[in-house]
């Protein structure tokens, strides 16, 4: 074989083992990438909302929600600690870490059509007001007691 043949082989073959490597990771059919098994920060999982904690009070980016899988996005811009609880029909616990100032966390839900409660666990925050009531897909959601909720 010509030395020509040989390096064009060679050539051929890095080529196509270089394309491997670059395939390889970007992961595969096995689902170890979908997008609900990312850390916070990678792409959120269905649809996005942001949810802005503040010292005390409960913002969403939207007052509508239709049933499908949401990835919250938490920001805490409070001065205390807080975090994402979302108590509602199908959850045991389904919540965020506590957050301190500045910090932020992903928190994935599946929503129905119910009527969800939106609160921070931390201390005494949701007596004190820092809850809101989220009607999904048209349900009328009832009022809170007392405190602001976000709307």
């Amino acid at each position: 074989m010509s030395r020509k043949r040989v390096f064009r082989r060679d050539a051929v073959g890095a080529a196509l083992g270089i394309a491997g490597l670059v395939l390889a990771g970007c992961g595969g059919p096995d689902g170890a990438d979908d997008a609900a098994s990312q850390p916070a920060g990678d792409q959120p999982a269905g649809k996005r909302a942001t949810v802005t904690l503040t010292d005390f009070r409960i913002e969403l980016s939207q007052k509508t929600f239709t049933p499908g899988t949401y990835t919250f996005v938490v920001t805490n811009d409070g001065k205390a600690p807080h975090a994402l609880d979302i108590e509602g029909p199908g959850f045991d616990e389904n919540s965020t870490e506590t957050l301190d100032a500045g910090e932020s966390a992903n928190l994935t839900a599946t929503l129905g059509a119910e009527t969800y409660d939106f609160y921070c666990p931390v201390s005494n925050h949701r007596e004190i007001g820092m809850e809101t009531k989220v009607a999904v897909g048209g349900k009328e959601a009832p009022t809170t007691d007392g405190g602001t909720n976000g709307y």
